[in-house]
């Protein structure tokens, strides 16, 4: 773990006002029946309570109480160590999040590409209470990680700011009542047992199908969270800029925009990575699924090869991957009312551009305004004598009503 502190864009979490510092130690009088050890009767564990419940005394140790309670309960506080209780190898491998270092002002530095985790497939393989017991192991390793890199350079580490990049999301993690419940009830745990962990994040690379799951989270998520979160789109230019104003880029892949060198621009092998894959470019790029997930097409040199389909509810949520096998392709997205309709009477949503498909899995998604067909264009149109095959799967969800459907 890097040990070296950086440059941050933010305000110390030590420091306290007057009201906060006579409310901290009432707080900590009242609960003195509950046997707090170690870092846990610090000023620094003790405020979060307080911040999480808007200084009101009776609430926040009504909030620690029952925290204490669901640790003991659930053996939290050894679970790090317990025989058996660690992460699934498979999740360690397919859920990468790096360490980045201590902030100058004492904020943990995480990055973490979302928007590559598979968490869908992990639920329906152990189930949403198991998984929640491994959000709890992976919480207490992140604490643990503030806490020991910041006892190296003599600071307490009680809180983090993330960059979250959700290149490459899908909404079809979130397209069944298993998913939306893990979700619901990880994020209730985390406002209940770890409050004020957050001290900033940035939201990039969301495509704008996020938006239904935010909108879904937003009712169970204090409003000092939300304030903590800045969304950015797919401009990098702008939200790099960002990541250079708040963040040690001294130590943060170039992906990302920071300047720490790597073999890769996402430093695969680092130890910044605490957890993920050794080849960080080939899971970036989704190039690890298996081909037989996918339909596969062989387009002939000058033709192109549209696959239609048919929506028949508004909001109804389209998305998309595809990849092609040595070459790049063309796509392209249109809608028209009726079948096979011809150019005038259609309408381009995306406009037919070449892409790196052999090089990165294309993901994207459209929420359709209208009823209608879509047309999705895999276009050779541009290569005189080379065939392209490409690879590509079409899943259909809608926000409303979908439960669990193994299509979604």
């Amino acid at each position: 773990m890097a040990s070296e502190v950086f440059q941050s864009a933010f305000a110390s979490s030590l420091e306290y006002t007057a009201e906060e510092k006579e409310k901290i130690s009432q707080l900590r009088n009242n609960v003195a029946d509950l046997g707090l050890q170690g870092d846990q009767l610090d000023d620094s564990f003790l405020v979060k309570w307080l911040r999480a419940r808007y200084l009101d005394l009776p609430k926040a140790e009504e909030m620690l109480r029952k925290s204490m309670k669901w640790r003991k309960e659930n053996e939290v506080d050894t679970i790090l160590e317990r025989e058996g209780h660690t992460i699934p190898p498979d999740m360690v491998k397919l859920g990468p999040i790096a360490f980045c270092g201590i902030s100058k002002d004492g904020y943990g530095v995480f990055v973490a590409p979302w928007g590559r985790h598979d968490l869908r497939s992990h639920i329906e393989k152990y189930g949403t209470e198991e998984c929640l017991k491994y959000n709890t192991i992976f919480m207490e390793k992140m604490v643990k990680i503030m806490q020991d890199e910041g006892a190296k350079v003599g600071m307490k580490v009680t809180q983090m700011i993330e960059i979250a990049d959700f290149e490459g999301y899908s909404y079809r993690q979130m397209a069944t009542k298993q998913c939306r419940e893990f979700m619901i009830k990880m994020q209730t745990s985390m406002d209940e047992n770890y409050p004020e962990i957050l001290r900033y994040a940035m939201f990039i690379n969301v495509p704008k199908v996020f938006a239904l799951i935010y909108n879904m989270l937003k009712p169970f998520m204090p409003k000092a969270t939300l304030d903590k979160i800045d969304i950015y789109g797919p401009d990098k230019e702008k939200w790099a800029a960002v990541v250079k104003q708040k963040f040690p880029v001294e130590r943060i892949p170039p992906h990302w925009g920071g300047t720490l060198l790597g073999e890769d621009d996402y430093c695969s092998g680092d130890p910044i990575w605490i957890q993920g894959p050794d080849n960080m470019t080939a899971f970036m790029r989704g190039l690890t699924e298996e081909d037989a997930a996918f339909e596969k097409v062989t387009i002939a040199a000058r033709e192109r090869y549209i696959q239609e389909v048919e929506v028949l509810g508004k909001d109804t949520i389209i998305e998309w991957k595809f990849k092609s096998e040595g070459h790049d392709v063309g796509f392209q997205l249109f809608y028209s009312k009726e079948a096979r309709a011809k150019k005038d009477k259609s309408v381009d949503i995306i406009p037919l551009s070449r892409v790196d498909a052999h090089t990165q899995v294309q993901v994207g998604s459209h929420v359709c305004e209208n009823e209608g067909i879509y047309s999705l264009v895999f276009d050779n149109g541009f290569s005189l004598m080379k065939a392209k095959t490409v690879m590509y799967q079409i899943s259909f969800v809608d926000p409303a009503t979908s439960q669990d459907n193994p299509e979604a």
